[in-house]
């Protein structure tokens, strides 16, 4: 097994993967759940999602997140980061920031048209219950890496 340089993890995280965010609860297991991300080296890992989601409210009280990043073709690679986690809300940079990530994973038009449904369901959901739904920005500091090549 070897590692990666801080130069190839860069460039593994900036290339399209999914990640897998882990945050601990207490008396269970960590909440797991697959996210899409942004990482510009020596930044923050930045996540989307709603701001009332199970996610969300244990990232504001447990402060603090890890996740994973892994190659599924061999040579097989991982990249992993842990650190504290700072959650701000979109408002009005919502529909930009939705469209940055979703034209990162799907492409142009993929992207435009994920955030124009994105920002439709918004606006349903804000006729239906008066306030909409929130969206917010998780953003890692890394403190810790872990990197592996397999194969």
């Amino acid at each position: 097994m070897a590692t990666m340089s801080d130069d190839e993890r860069d460039a593994f995280l900036q290339e399209r993967r999914l990640g897998v965010l882990s945050i601990a609860r207490k008396g269970k297991g960590p909440l797991v759940a697959p996210i899409w991300y942004r990482y510009e080296p020596g930044g923050t890992v930045d996540i989307c999602m709603g701001g009332s989601s199970a996610k969300a409210a244990l990232l504001r009280s447990q402060g603090r997140a890890s996740m994973a990043v892994v190659d599924e073709a061999a040579p097989y690679r991982y990249v992993t980061v842990e650190g504290p986690v700072e959650v701000t809300d979109l408002g009005d940079g919502t529909e930009a920031a939705i469209l940055e990530m979703a034209t990162r994973y799907l492409g142009p038009k993929g992207g435009a048209r994920y955030a124009e449904r994105f920002m439709a369901n918004l606006a349903i959901d804000d006729l239906h219950d008066g306030h909409g739904s929130t969206e917010v920005v998780a953003r890692i500091t890394p403190e810790r890496w872990r990197t592996e090549v397999l194969g």
